[in-house]
């Protein structure tokens, strides 16, 4: 039986209620989001503060543009409301992008409705932070650029950025899947102009804005990194994100490399390698991938464990005494998730060059 469109929405609107209801600040006992938290956060509802120019924000502007508005309401529900409504929009707007992206390329919807209905990760972080948004605009502009819609492609890849700037490793590629070098400089001066233009009018107005958005997450330490069983001492972090920033090099090394593999399977992989290496791999972050994977039209056997315990962390957060010590259980389902991206990784790069992962488990062997 072929799934309908109709289905998959269905499944959507009450995948999305569910994480709206218990994450919502009515709630005795909620689930932790940091939507809810930014409200309790001095200059959002202490009238109102503007992102950016009167209060840092570490977001990128589009992000503190949307979470201002909402905070524009007069109480904490109606502000919750208001930003779980505009998550709501980028979520349906992403269900249409990879149903339409599905239907043209003859991939089954039951990929759309696991992925990004029925998955765990998307049932307790898509109300959460601003990765459903994020998501939605960079699914959207590969799609556009599929269609060879480049202009619109480049807003939406741009605008993607504006909300978590992470889309713009994927550039180099994307760029040459554009045909022609006339069209990849127009694609690049839309992408990367309209990102630095907003940039530039926020630093122009308050200098400090670079430090207190782009340099904040610099000063975390370890979270949910796997190698945290490698350097358990905080006075070692340090160490910790060189080691992870060789590796990231090297992995994208490899991905930017890698001609054979599809722009899709090239965007994964990218995106992949960064979650794997980067020294902060919040539980939400997993939403970036799943609409990759129905477009692709791949459920790998290691996804499962991956989504549960992705979702598992933040349950087992807030039960934790110290959630972020190696060997607690966040930290024991934080190495399970990697074990298990990494596998998903391998099979989609090995298969981008011909080869089954099993074969060369094989070969290795």
């Amino acid at each position: 039986m072929r799934l309908s469109r109709e289905v998959i929405y269905a499944a959507a609107i009450a995948s999305f209620t569910l994480s709206f209801i218990i994450h919502s600040p009515g709630l005795s006992r909620n689930i932790y989001s940091d939507i809810v938290s930014f409200w309790y956060r001095e200059g959002w509802y202490e009238r109102l503060k503007i992102p950016y120019i009167e209060a840092s924000f570490e977001y990128p502007p589009l992000a503190g543009f949307l979470t201002f508005l909402a905070a524009i309401s007069s109480n904490l529900i109606s502000y919750y409301s208001i930003f779980s409504a505009i998550i709501l929009i980028f979520y349906m707007l992403m269900i249409e992008v990879v149903i339409r992206f599905c239907d043209e390329r003859g991939i089954g919807l039951e990929y759309a409705l696991i992925l990004l209905c029925l998955s765990p990760s998307m049932i307790l972080y898509s109300v959460y932070n601003y990765d459903t948004i994020f998501a939605s605009l960079l699914v959207l502009s590969l799609f556009l650029l599929v269609r060879g819609r480049l202009t619109s492609s480049a807003i939406a890849f741009s605008t993607a950025a504006l909300v978590k700037l992470i889309n713009l490793i994927t550039l180099p590629f994307i760029l040459l899947y554009v045909e022609g070098w006339r069209n990849r400089v127009k694609y690049a001066l839309i992408s990367i102009g309209i990102f630095a233009s907003v940039n530039l009018a926020l630093w122009l107005l308050n200098p400090a804005f670079i430090k207190g958005t782009y340099l904040y997450h610099v000063e975390w330490g370890l979270e949910n990194a796997w190698y945290l069983i490698l350097f358990p001492s905080s006075g070692s972090w340090d160490t910790a994100k060189i080691f992870g920033a060789a590796l990231m090099i090297y992995g994208l090394l490899k991905v930017y490399l890698q001609d054979g593999a599809g722009l899709i399977e090239r965007v994964f992989m990218a995106l992949s390698v960064f979650l794997l290496t980067n020294y902060v791999f919040t539980p939400q972050m997993l939403l970036w991938l799943l609409p990759l994977l129905a477009m692709m039209g791949r459920l790998p056997i290691p996804y499962f464990f991956l989504d549960l315990a992705n979702a598992g962390i933040i349950i087992l957060w807030f039960e934790t005494p110290n959630p972020l010590a190696p060997g607690s259980p966040p930290q024991i389902l934080a190495a399970l998730r990697a074990l298990m991206l990494f596998l998903i990784l391998a099979e989609v790069y090995f298969a981008s060059r011909g080869a089954r992962i099993a074969e060369k488990i094989r070969e290795m062997a």
